[in-house]
């Protein structure tokens, strides 16, 4: 994730790769997230510490509401660089 991301204080998801293993048909999902997510996820998880393994299962469980237009979830593909981008 790049500085400009990284440092916003709004939540901020960049997914990195979407790969799938052919052996088990298992989708593997790579990402990266700023601070402001990870006080987001533990807001809405009512915890003070978060393991990877519970942000994985956050995300994933997020990127498919997005993709299915689930629970008033949607995304917008990012194709050009804000203004303010520096």
């Amino acid at each position: 994730m790049d500085v400009y991301n990284k440092t916003k204080s709004t939540p901020h998801i960049e997914v990195i790769d979407i790969s799938k293993n052919e052996e088990t048909n298992e989708t593997a999902l790579h990402f990266e997230v700023n601070e402001a997510f990870l006080e987001l996820v533990k807001k809405d998880t009512k915890t003070d510490e978060i393991t990877q393994e519970q942000l994985s299962e956050y995300v994933t469980k997020l990127v498919s509401n997005c993709a299915d237009f689930k629970n008033g979830y949607s995304y917008d593909k990012i194709t050009e660089l804000p203004e303010d981008y520096i």
